[in-house]
């Protein structure tokens, strides 16, 4: 799950002017606020991640009243073309908060809908970014300590953001344009250095409660590398 950071209000704003169509193009163009009663504050990740022999994608939702409360005993699914309509499931009696996991990652937008008796939060949806793959460095690849190094990646889809990250060097919230360099004096020796690139795109929810927004993510993750 990612921090918030105070660009949701830029994220909307351009997801209203541009529309909402297919999972090509600029990920922000396809957002969508949805509607809603103005009653339920709606915090919901969709964090996809590496797991061996391909991804996995994390739904996890956060349901409170106007009071702060948890909201429990609530109907929230989550809709994407890839991966159809997957129900999230209260972690237990009175949390408030839901969860549920896919052994997959849908490239396309996702939408959100939650029902909370009378409370309602409906067709919130999140322009999808695409599916990247880190091309360089590679797995096992050994590079040259004290020196840039450029890592690269390709994706289908252009995310509002991204983070590149080693096991030395920390960059967030850059654009999302395929390639980052790590400067040289974060560039170590060490055998087990690691290359995570998340790209992101996140929408504010109209019909829910100050704060209320919608997030997705994908982290690719390539280690080791060798750094000497």
């Amino acid at each position: 799950m990612r921090v918030q950071r105070s660009r949701t209000f830029l994220l909307s704003a351009l997801g209203l002017m541009l529309g909402c169509g297919e999972a090509t193009g600029p990920a922000v163009e396809r957002n969508d606020p949805g509607t809603g009663t103005n009653t339920l504050s709606v915090v919901a990740d969709i964090d996809g991640r590496d797991i061996p022999g391909g991804l996995a994608t994390d739904m996890d939702v956060q349901l409170r009243d106007a009071q702060g409360a948890p909201v429990s005993g609530a109907t929230i699914t989550i809709r994407n073309g890839a991966l159809g309509t997957t129900t999230l499931f209260e972690t237990g009696v009175g949390t408030g908060d839901y969860t549920a996991t896919v052994n997959n990652f849908g490239t396309g937008d996702y939408e959100l809908n939650v029902v909370a008796g009378n409370d309602k939060v409906e067709n919130v949806v999140v322009g999808g970014i695409g599916v990247h793959t880190i091309q360089s460095p590679t797995l096992a690849d050994t590079v040259p300590a004290n020196q840039p190094l450029i890592v690269t990646w390709s994706r289908s889809a252009q995310a509002f953001r991204a983070d590149v990250d080693s096991r030395e060097y920390e960059a967030q919230d850059v654009l999302d344009l395929g390639t980052h360099t790590i400067p040289a004096q974060d560039v170590r020796a060490r055998s087990d250095e690691r290359i995570r690139v998340d790209r992101y795109n996140e929408v504010t929810i109209a019909g829910g409660l100050a704060g209320s927004r919608l997030q997705l993510e994908l982290r690719r993750t390539v280690e080791p590398i060798v750094v000497q």
